[in-house]
């Protein structure tokens, strides 16, 4: 197993953990949490969920985007050359470029701005964040079938 079986390997495990997590996120657990209306009980639930599963999300993002940069550097003769592969890639870069502003950039800024009690700017942030999930949501899900297309025809 060389570098590029590895990053293969990676790029699918990851991959589909993110495009599951992204699915159960928005579909389940978002409508879910709408649900709860005991403040002391959301906080608790979000905790969870950030303590546990955040990070998980986070390294899968991160081993996504550098395993597809690999992929983008390394086979763009074939990427090049097949119609796909270029959908493939530009909805990945779409998601993956959403996915890290959501999980490192707006997560931290909507922290700030609560502890601030920004609230008007939190939730003009909020709307936008909520744009952004589901651009990845219908983005990594096309990337994904993409991806399963490619490789199984």
């Amino acid at each position: 197993m060389d570098l590029s079986d590895l990053a293969v390997f990676a790029h699918v495990i990851c991959g589909t953990v993110l495009v599951m997590t992204v699915v159960m996120m928005q579909l389940v657990v978002g409508p879910s949490m709408a649900g709860i209306t005991d403040a002391r009980q959301k906080k608790s639930t979000v905790a969870g969920i950030q303590k546990r599963w955040h990070p998980v999300v986070d390294a899968a993002i991160i081993i996504q985007t550098i395993t597809g940069l690999f992929f983008i550097i390394t086979r763009w003769h074939v990427i090049g050359t097949t119609t796909i592969l270029h959908f493939k890639v530009t909805f990945g870069l779409i998601a993956l470029f959403c996915a890290n502003l959501l999980h490192f950039y707006y997560r931290g800024l909507k922290r700030r701005l609560a502890a601030k009690g920004q609230t008007d700017r939190l939730a003009r942030v909020n709307r936008l964040t909520g744009y952004m999930e589901k651009i990845v949501l219908v983005t990594a899900g096309i990337t994904f079938l993409l991806g399963v297309t490619y490789n199984h025809f």
